[in-house]
């Protein structure tokens, strides 16, 4: 089951097209485009592990980020902890102890925004493998250009000469925020306005969550 749908409103979101189910030996799969950046992501579990991996309180999550060029950076690796952290946050691991949980993202195309488009990609995958979620989250990229001026979801040129480059991660019920990933310099000013702007941005997110989940539900 595949679905597009241009999520620009009053924001300039790139398009974004997705498909669950898309790996057949995984308990749950998403390919996601947002724009011309492609993530796909696989959820497994909760399975049997070895007792010494084992948490008598919770699921042991294990993420594992793989980069189209191979080896994975030290910038890759702080990536992989932004989403292990997202998903311990939304997953309600309490529910299965002495269990493993585990998500595979892998990169296919970087033209831009692909933290969060990895983020967005693992939410579906989560919600396609049945992981019982104590909320959904979506991840928004914004960057402070030149001129002092923000842009949500810059193309990658646009990056590279950026100030700075923020994600950030909101929850879908009390709409707080969850993480928050920056880099590069910024006033205080600044930061309250991005964090606002994409906050707004998020609801367009969720808005397609919704409708990938219902069309998918309708077809099974």
């Amino acid at each position: 089951m595949g679905m597009e749908k241009n999520v620009s409103k009053d924001f300039k979101l790139k398009p974004m097209k997705c498909e669950l189910n898309f790996l057949s030996k995984s308990d749950g799969s998403t390919i996601l485009s947002q724009g011309d950046t492609v993530a796909v992501v696989s959820v497994n579990g909760p399975l049997d592990i070895k007792s010494t991996s084992q948490s008598i309180e919770k699921s042991t999550l294990e993420v594992l980020y793989c980069t189209k060029g191979g080896k994975p950076s030290v910038a890759d690796r702080y990536k992989e902890n932004v989403i292990r952290q997202t998903c311990e946050t939304a997953i309600l691991g309490s529910l299965y102890p002495r269990t493993g949980i585990t998500v595979t993202i892998q990169e296919l195309e970087d033209y831009g925004g692909l933290l969060s488009c990895c983020l967005n990609c693992t939410c579906l995958a989560l919600l396609n493998s049945g992981v019982s979620m104590r909320c959904v989250y979506a991840a928004v990229t914004c960057a402070v250009d030149e001129s002092g001026d923000i842009v949500l979801e810059p193309p990658k040129h646009q990056l590279q000469t950026a100030r700075a480059v923020m994600t950030f991660v909101y929850d879908s019920r009390e709409k707080s925020l969850v993480t928050s990933f920056t880099e590069g310099m910024f006033s205080e000013d600044t930061y309250k306005e991005a964090l606002a702007r994409c906050h707004a941005a998020s609801d367009l997110i969720f808005s397609f969550y919704r409708d990938i989940v219902s069309k998918y539900a309708n077809v099974i």
